[in-house]
């Protein structure tokens, strides 16, 4: 959704790029979800606000996507609920990606700090955060979709605001991660806590990623609207799509690392790919005895 409020040029060029993009997370977060499903030793406490995310980027390509489309190419005459339920639901789920990015950083933090401690942390406190961070992100989506209708100069404060705390809080979660590894060599290694610093540098690459994506909308949308306005006059694209197609990237990046650098992850996929197989091959051979049985029975009578 552009925080916007003068006529831009649209680029309709960019609609069949942005259909393929959500329909990618879509299929994408699908499997990945399936693979957590059928692993019971990927739903661990470590994982939880990993599949959380996952659920939420699931959500950008199903439902923030068609809304993204619905929204962007239509002019709004003021504060309607319909319209507030609309922007809302569509900011939710990025919004939701975003927030557990951040969450999903702190935890990492406080595992690489304290880690003996965070063993002992149970799953009901990962059940609390998830909760926190849905009801943070609805009350922001609101937030962010009341200013949407009724003043979109201050909707660009608080986006560019949230993009760019979201950006410091993964920057300075890692940065602080990297320096305690490298001051404690020795700590690398053996047991729970090995795995606790290769799932830190999974989910840092995961994150490192996303700050590429969602920073360079933040860094547009900071900027003056008169000079944006030249921009899109000068250029033959809009530019706000072509971010937006980098923003929402973002939803794709995450099972990718995760098939790349998560062992168990490829099990799981491995299984969840052979069991597919193996489904095809009972439902292809099935076919072929009900033919061989027809052509049976036809040639009897």
């Amino acid at each position: 959704m552009t925080t916007e409020d003068s006529p831009v040029k649209r680029d309709y060029n960019w609609f069949p790029v942005q259909a393929t993009e959500f329909l990618l997370i879509l299929i994408i977060n699908g499997i990945t979800i399936a693979a957590f499903a059928r692993s019971r030793h990927l739903r661990k406490r470590r994982t939880y606000l990993i599949i959380n995310l996952t659920v939420a980027d699931l959500l950008v390509g199903a439902v923030t996507g068609p809304l993204h489309f619905l929204n962007t190419y239509k002019n709004y005459n003021g504060f309607t609920w319909p319209e507030f339920i609309s922007c809302v639901i569509q900011l939710t789920f990025p919004i939701a990606s975003q927030v557990n990015l951040s969450l999903i950083s702190l935890e990492r933090l406080h595992a690489t700090l304290f880690p003996f401690r965070h063993c002992l942390i149970s799953k009901w406190i990962y059940c609390k955060i998830i909760i926190a961070n849905w009801l943070i992100t609805v009350l922001l989506s609101s937030l962010m979709a009341g200013l949407y209708l009724n003043e979109s100069d201050a909707l660009r404060y608080v986006w560019v605001t949230f993009g760019a705390l979201t950006v410091l809080v993964l920057i300075v979660c890692y940065i602080t991660i990297f320096v305690n590894v490298k001051g404690n060599p020795h700590s690398q290694h053996g047991g729970s806590v090995h795995t606790e610093r290769k799932l830190s540098v999974t989910l840092f690459m995961v994150t490192g990623i996303s700050v590429l994506t969602i920073l360079p909308l933040v860094i547009y949308e900071s900027i003056p609207e008169d000079i944006k306005n030249k921009w899109h006059s000068a250029s033959s694209v809009d530019i706000h799509d072509i971010l937006a197609v980098i923003f929402y990237a973002n939803s794709l990046v995450n099972p990718l690392v995760y098939a790349i650098r998560m062992q168990e992850f490829q099990k799981a996929f491995s299984i969840l790919v052979s069991c597919q197989r193996q489904a095809a091959r009972k439902r292809q051979r099935s076919a072929e005895q009900e033919r061989a049985l027809r052509l049976e029975h036809e040639t009897r009578l």
